[in-house]
């Protein structure tokens, strides 16, 4: 039987544009998993008053996918988003990310992985108002000690990628909230992390912004990006490649999408 995600690295390339021959001579063939989830649990609480947010997760994620987390507000998605982000730890189980074993990494070691590994966009902007678009962009970078010429470039070019070249200089009060979003792709994108983790990017924002969104994340998956994305709305989910439902704590379903 052929393997489902096999299916799935076949389906990116070519929604890429590449030939299936150009798939069977290049690296997909490893199939080595970028994200590897096994038996996760998570649990809140201490005592006679504990609730499992997480009940005995399985879950590979591959270089260069697509991936959308769907399911209902309490479903678990939010905690895995967490997980998988390193902002927080299983009770249970074992994430290796790129081979390395997060469980068993110091905070500062985590925190090292946040800022280089894995781009953040969250429903909410998280920029900070007294910065303009091109500070907000930098901030990480700077924590990172890249050099003030380096960070404006990485920064002024991550602006470009995502249509603000010409609002760099203004504050968040100043852009609507589709114009912040993109600021916070930027912002996730500036220091070329190989992981998008997106939370609900279009979920402040009208139908017109999101679409506009989901084209600037789309692209940016395209350019070789892992792109996750966490929503509880069917139609952005259909815009991946590759759905998983999660109810309850546990998948439901891990399927590819028929767009």
């Amino acid at each position: 039987m052929v393997s489902p995600f096999f299916v799935a690295r076949l389906k990116i390339c070519v929604l890429r544009g590449h030939t299936v021959k150009e798939f069977a001579k290049g690296r997909d063939l490893r199939m080595e998993p970028l994200i590897q989830m096994t038996n996760i649990f998570k649990t809140y609480g201490a005592g006679d008053v504990q609730v499992a947010a997480l009940k005995q997760l399985n879950l590979s994620i591959f270089p260069g996918e697509f991936a959308a987390i769907t399911g209902h507000s309490g479903s678990g998605k939010s905690t895995l988003m967490n997980l998988l982000g390193c902002l927080d730890f299983p009770s249970q189980g074992e994430y290796l990310l790129n081979g390395e074993s997060v469980t068993e990494l110091s905070d500062r070691q985590l925190s090292h992985i946040r800022n280089r590994q894995i781009g953040f966009v969250f429903q909410s902007f998280h920029l900070i108002p007294s910065l303009n678009a091109l500070e907000n962009v930098e901030l990480p970078l700077l924590y990172r000690g890249v050099s003030r010429s380096r960070r404006r470039d990485l920064a002024a070019r991550a602006l470009e990628q995502v249509g603000l070249a010409q609002r760099m200089r203004h504050r968040p009060s100043q852009l609507s909230g589709g114009q912040q979003q993109r600021v916070a792709i930027a912002r996730a994108i500036a220091g070329e992390p190989p992981i998008l983790l997106a939370d609900e990017p279009t979920g402040n924002l009208d139908s017109a912004s999101g679409r506009q969104i989901m084209d600037i994340l789309i692209n940016l998956w395209r350019q070789g990006r892992t792109l996750i994305l966490i929503t509880h709305d069917p139609d952005v989910a259909r815009t991946a490649p590759r759905i998983i439902c999660i109810q309850d704590g546990s998948i439901t379903q891990d399927s590819l999408s028929s767009s």
